[in-house]
This record gives C-alpha cells, sequence and structure tokens, in this order.
C-alpha cells in the first residue's frame, strides 16, 4: 500500500476471529487489509452494542475487488484451499 492511498471501510464484524478470517482471505488474494476495533471488546470477549466490532479497512483502490471477494464467500464460491481458479473464486459454481 502506497503511502498516498486512502483507506476506506470495507465491513463491520463482530469480533476479532471473524474480522481476522476476512484480512486474511484478502491479503491472500493481494489486498492489502488490517482490522481495527474496540480493545474492551477483544480483551473481554464481548461482542454487544458496539463492543468487540471490528472494522476492516482497505485502500480505496481496492474497494470493489475487496467487495466482490466478500460478495463470493456470502454466497460460497470462494476457495478456501489451493485452487485451480487464480481469483479464488469457485469458476464451477452458477
Amino acid at each position: 500500500m502506497s503511502s498516498q492511498s486512502k483507506e476506506v471501510e470495507l465491513i463491520r464484524v463482530p469480533g476479532g476471529i471473524n474480522a481476522e478470517s476476512i484480512v486474511a482471505a484478502l491479503r491472500g488474494r493481494g489486498i492489502p487489509a488490517r482490522a481495527h476495533g474496540e480493545v474492551v471488546g477483544t480483551i473481554y470477549g464481548l461482542t454487544l452494542d458496539g463492543l468487540g466490532e471490528m472494522c476492516i479497512y482497505v485502500p480505496e483502490e481496492h474497494l470493489e475487488d475487496a467487495r466482490s471477494i466478500l460478495a463470493a464467500g456470502e454466497h460460497g464460491d470462494l476457495l478456501l484451499g489451493d485452487g485451480d481458479a487464480a481469483d479464488g473464486i469457485d469458476p464451477d459454481k452458477p
């Protein structure tokens, strides 16, 4: 990520485990991503009323690609292991 790239919020999720999974999926597909969230919720494992909520940020120029990856994951089209598809999206899914 260049020093001039503006970071934008991609999504908010409950809990660090959810956030880290998304960040790993994005980074694995070449999109710089980071998670930032409420420290108190992370320490105590709370996900109530915003505690434990994590925001995932990506560079603005990667926002559409990141959204596509999230959408593929939500529809079950995202490959998690080593697959044949270079973009990580299952080509056999309609």
